[in-house]
């Protein structure tokens, strides 16, 4: 993806503030806003992303349920680079101790990214038309925001020959992504009901609070005055020529993880005997010296291609340039920057990493919670407790011989027994049938992207970096679009001579030169924050709170009374769904395990029954011919009741009035229409409400 890839090699070079700048100064940079990302994505491909979200939802509506995808999201990315020269002369010495008279170039890179994405899943469903009520509402809400701040500053010492002496490097950055994932779960059916309201969330960040370096080339290098020759080569530093790199660092990484809302209580169990709050901050310095790594050396290949004339500056002011396949910064500079972050993030080694820290602070939360909770246990008549192990072994291990001799079948928890009440719901409902509708429906809607071909607008594309030979260094970078036909486009980039400055996509990537560049760059370096780069008074979130309903997060609902941005599907909407379906089997594991587990712990019951003969779930499902249709007719709604409303609410069914037969017993619906059930008591032949 074009868009993806011009903001990941964005991210790819790093980024502190700046020192005197001069009049002669070059600048350009790179912007985008999140919100357009949907639009872009159409716009270059052709596919309706919208449209299968749309045939989801309607499949799930067709089958008798309902489904609603929503998301918010917004933010920007911006990349600003802003050079000059400084004429100011120098002594410095290069590796070997030589001193030289130099002047300085300096580049400065600034880099902010700031993004908020907020969605939600809402799946509800119901089936009236049976006594046992079964019913199931489902709520899945995220949330995610990401930061990179960066700001660099590089300095080269070089001769008036061009001759490369060395360098200067500093920098300072944050980079953060956070998430958040609340799972609500509502099953119903025959009278019990069973809930859980679970929150996830984490945090990870890492700040680079300074780094600062400088690189000494043992001689100095002609790697300039190379490029400005247009020739194809190989930029060899060997040991002998690399010189060292040297230099210091502070950092701090920080994480925080929360899980709450495993629903303890039903097994008996404190509510919040699980839940996880870890959370840690480290801060690391040290110095680092290449020689201690053996020296450097390194060897970057230098491809030319094709000459055009660009404008560099608001005002027109062109120069010639060459297509250069490499990223458009000052040779060497990526290697330094990349070798210095680099040993800041390997740190010192004499602090505690994160990945350290959370498996010492998950093994800690394991143990408490191992000595909290005990599972497995069986209740003895006499209320002696032993380990569930021990039941039907062979021994008597209970001081009244209860535990042997268990009829097992007959031994279910009181939650054991609520899930088999509502399973058995479920199973006289047609929700199978539904759910096998649903999926019918969605391959029947899906079909007609079967022959759905790919039609981008441009079938190959290429990248530039731009050399201009005038200034001696890179002047800005180029993406290059080719149509099917073979005309060749600018997608991205300064304003040429060479290619099409009129794509036939309009993509919301923003190209800068000169003074603008400059002015959006001074305004992105006083932008530090998420806030301040995804302001949450721009991120649109209303239809995600509406869908919520009660379960939006307080912070969502309390940001967004003066939201302006936008709120649309997308097809993060589709990856969405499928880690919606993961987690719900993963929560529907947990559930069952614990089941598993507590299953012994209290003493044992009689099975789920009704006195006196009354009703048990049928085995087979009731009679429901509202979703007996194949996919390719229309599924009438549920009917409803067309009685008068002066019919007497708590009528009692005549007993001559016969009812349908399920599973041996006789059942009614009275009066029709009101979801009241009654069953015939098999010893007096008369109809009993089922409560």
């Amino acid at each position: 993806m074009l868009v993806a890839g011009l903001l990941t090699m964005s991210f790819l070079i790093a980024i502190p503030t700046a020192s005197a700048e001069r009049n002669n100064s070059i600048s350009w940079g790179v912007e985008y806003e999140w919100v357009n990302l949907d639009d872009d994505i159409q716009e270059l491909t052709g596919l309706p992303y919208d449209d299968v979200i749309t045939d989801i939802e309607e499949s799930a509506t067709y089958a008798g349920f309902n489904l609603e995808i929503v998301n918010a999201y917004s933010g920007i990315s911006s990349f600003y680079v802003e050079q000059w020269d400084d004429s100011t002369v120098l002594q410095i010495s290069d590796d070997s101790g030589t001193s030289h008279s130099v002047t300085t170039r300096v580049t400065e890179i600034t880099l902010r990214h700031g993004m908020l994405y907020d969605a939600a899943i809402l799946m509800e469903w119901n089936d009236s038309l049976v006594m046992s009520n079964p019913s199931i509402d489902v709520v899945l809400s995220a949330d995610y925001e990401t930061i990179a701040v960066m700001d660099i500053l590089y300095t080269e010492y070089v001769t008036t020959d061009l001759l490369l002496v060395g360098s200067d490097f500093t920098a300072s950055g944050n980079f953060g992504v956070g998430a958040g994932m609340g799972l609500f779960v509502d099953v119903a059916g025959n009278g019990e009901t069973f809930d859980m309201d679970l929150d996830l969330s984490y945090d990870f960040a890492w700040r680079v609070n300074s780094i600062a370096s400088e690189w000494r080339l043992k001689h100095p290098s002609n790697v300039i005055n190379m490029m400005d020759n247009g020739n194809d080569f190989d930029w060899e530093c060997s040991l002998a020529q690399c010189g060292g790199i040297t230099g210091s660092y502070s950092t701090q990484s920080s994480y925080s993880v929360s899980f709450t809302g495993l629903p303890l209580d039903e097994f008996g169990l404190e509510a919040d005997a699980l839940d996880i709050q870890i959370s840690d901050s480290i801060f690391d310095s040290s110095t680092f010296d290449s020689d201690s790594d053996d020296g450097l050396e390194f060897e970057i290949p230098y491809e030319f291609g094709n000459q055009q004339t660009v404008t560099i500056d608001n005002g027109g002011t062109t120069t010639e340039v060459t297509e250069v396949m490499m990223d458009p910064y000052p040779p060497g500079m990526s290697y330094m920057v990349g070798y210095s972050f680099a040993q800041a993030a390997m740190g010192s080694g004499d602090q505690t990493t994160i990945p350290e820290a959370m498996e010492s602070a998950f093994s800690e939360w394991a143990n408490d919670a191992g000595e909290t909770i005990e599972f497995g246990i069986f209740v003895c008549d006499n209320g002696q407790e032993i380990p569930s192990d021990y039941v039907n072994d062979g021994d008597v291990d209970c001081a009244d011989g209860s535990d042997e001799g268990v009829d097992e079948s007959e031994a279910a928890s009181e939650l054991e027994s609520k899930f088999m009440s509502i399973g058995g719901a479920f199973g006289e409902s047609n929700f199978g049938k539904n759910m096998e509708t649903f999926a019918d429906r969605v391959e029947y809607n899906m079909e007609q992207y079967e022959d759905w071909v790919a039609q981008p607008v441009y079938v190959d594309g290429d990248y530039a970096a731009l050399w201009s030979s005038e200034h001696s260094r890179y002047v800005g970078m180029q993406l290059i679009g080719i149509t099917e036909n073979g005309n060749e486009y600018s997608i991205l980039g300064p304003e040429t001579d060479s290619y099409n400055n009129n794509p036939p996509a309009e993509i919301h990537l923003v190209y800068l030169v000169g003074a603008a560049a400059d002015e959006a760059e001074d305004a992105a370096e006083a932008a530090n924050t998420i806030e301040e780069l995804a302001p949450v008074s721009l991120h649109d979130v209303s239809a995600v709170i509406e869908a919520l309903g009660e379960h939006a997060p307080d912070e969502m609902v309390a940001g967004s009374e003066s939201g302006d941005g936008s709120s649309e599907l997308s097809s993060s909407a589709v990856m969405l769904i499928a880690v919606a379906g993961g987690i719900l089997l993963l929560v529907i594991g947990v559930i069952a395990t614990l089941v598993l587990v507590m299953s012994r712990r209290r003493k044992p019951t009689d099975s789920y029954e009704f006195s006196g003969g009354g009703y048990a779930a049928p085995a087979e499902p009731m009679v429901n011919q509202q979703f007996d249709l194949t996919p390719e007719q229309k599924v009438a709604p549920p009917i409803e009741s067309t009685m008068p409303s002066t019919l007497p609410p708590a009528q009692t069914p005549p007993a001559d009035i016969k009812g349908t037969m399920q599973q041996d017993n006789e059942v009614l619906e009275w009066p029709a229409g009101t979801g009241k059930w009654w069953y015939r008591d098999q010893a007096t032949g008369q109809w009993t409400v089922w409560q």
